[in-house]
């Protein structure tokens, strides 16, 4: 890098780092979303060209969304936009799918404001970032959409923005439930005086009542400290285990590689080979599974041909299956719609799907891929003749680190978790049909093209 674009990085540096004390200023008087996130959306744009923004928080009452869109975006687009941002919130707060009583109030804020040339039209990525303080469950969740793909810089100042909007929103929920309890507390004093009750015995109750709410606002405090501390050791353990360990690994890969084209010890080459793809594989999924925590995963979305991807994913495993006397079939349905998908992350869950249904079939059993369209979705299968599972085992089969104590096989139990976070984020749900003793079937859904024809299946 010249002397001028070191000089163009710093000044940019330093811009968005004055554009986090301004947001942090804002943050520290919260009074509403309107009149407080608002404005920081605005700093945020200027920073970040901007298409759309959503937030979602669930309370008491029910759950009400923040709508921004930037000027041109069609009614179409903003359905997905908040389709996807509803689907993603309903996986992080652990609720149902949503339904005829669900309580839900939906605001449309006004557009966001854009520089000039940013373009507003074309898919980026969607950002979703849960709103969550400490160690407790997230209440809410926060999405980006860019009017350009954003880089690791942009995703660190958005997560930054995130973080203190939900310490801001939290202060704001303790702050109107104590307010709502201290209003309790002095129509209890009024009854009470009236009937003539001990007045002392109300003013100490009142003092407590003070004093309870002076230890919440420093417990808040602390707990605001606690996140921001949590978020810098998250992003040292992931900097390690992405840099420092896989540097290694690829090291030794590579020097194996070269061991093993020279025919030098092959068995012991292909041991260690063996050992280092399985522990990149299982810090690809470390850092999968913590990007699908924080919320930072991202998808990059585009038309693909469905069936293509079950051919691509048979071809990949039909060595292997052959070996172990397994048969494997793919059903594709004709005239399918092109579905919308990060094609490498739908490779990846099915690659977790047919790697675990092979592990459960025993020799000569057989194992069903396929795609067919239901609806406004695609609807992939993952079927074979194993031994089934339990309805207790299915309650916990897409928990992190979970694993079945009658699985015969080893693993982490990350990988039907970050299936899950990957179906999630396109949108889509991931269940499976089972009977022991009757094999099992996983099904996860895609959404389709808007608008697009249907893909070829030859």
């Amino acid at each position: 890098m010249n002397a001028a674009g070191s000089i163009d990085g710093v000044g940019q540096a330093n811009g968005r780092l004055a554009r986090l004390y301004e947001i942090s200023r804002l943050f520290a008087t919260f009074t509403n979303v309107k009149e407080t996130f608002a404005p920081v959306l605005e700093i945020t744009s200027s920073t970040l060209p901007l298409r759309s923004a959503v937030l979602i928080e669930t309370r008491a009452r029910g759950t009400r969304m923040f709508v921004w869109a930037s000027k041109g975006q069609t009614a179409e687009h903003m359905r997905t936009v908040t389709a996807h941002v509803r689907s993603a919130h309903r996986y992080l707060v652990g609720a149902p799918s949503a339904g005829a009583d669900e309580v839900f109030e939906r605001t449309e804020m006004p557009p966001l404001s854009t520089p000039p040339g940013a373009d507003t039209t074309a898919d980026h990525r969607l950002i979703v970032l849960p709103l969550v303080v400490a160690n407790r469950l997230p209440f809410g969740a926060l999405q980006i959409e860019g009017a350009a793909t954003l880089d690791e810089a942009d995703l660190m100042f958005v997560n930054s923005v995130g973080n203190q909007l939900a310490v801001a929103l939290d202060r704001d929920r303790t702050w109107r439930e104590e307010i709502v309890r201290r209003e309790h507390a002095e129509e209890g004093l009024a009854e009470s005086e009236t009937r003539e009750v001990d007045t002392d015995r109300h003013r100490m109750n009142a003092e407590a009542t003070s004093d309870q709410f002076q230890a919440l606002a420093a417990e808040n405090a602390r707990l605001y400290e606690e996140s921001k501390q949590a978020v810098r050791v998250r992003e040292q353990i992931l900097a390690i285990v992405s840099h420092d360990l896989r540097n290694p690994l690829s090291t030794i890969l590579m020097t194996s590689g070269s061991l093993a084209k020279k025919g030098a010890m092959p068995e012991a080459v292909a041991r260690i080979r063996r050992a280092a793809d399985r522990m990149l594989r299982l810090i690809d999924d470390l850092l999968d599974f913590a990007s699908i925590e924080v919320g930072i995963l991202a998808i990059k979305v585009k038309p693909e041909d469905a069936g293509a991807i079950i051919r691509e994913t048979a071809a990949g495993f039909e060595g292997s299956l052959k070996e172990r006397g397994l048969e494997l079939r793919t059903e594709v349905a004709d005239l399918l719609p092109p579905a919308s998908c990060d094609r490498d992350r739908v490779l990846q869950i099915l690659s977790n799907l047919v790697g675990n249904a092979s592990k459960a079939t025993p020799p000569d059993g057989h194992i069903a891929l396929g795609v067919a369209a239901r609806g406004s979705d695609l609807t992939f299968s993952v079927a074979d003749d194993g031994p089934g599972i339990s309805k207790d085992d299915v309650t916990h089969l897409f928990e992190r680190y979970w694993r079945s104590g009658q699985a015969e096989y080893r693993g982490t139990g990350l990988g039907l978790a970050i299936s899950r976070g990957l179906v999630v984020a396109h949108g889509g749900r991931l269940w499976v049909e089972t009977e022991l003793g009757h094999g099992a079937t996983f099904f996860f859904t895609i959404p389709a093209a808007a608008g697009a024809a249907a893909a070829p299946t030859a």
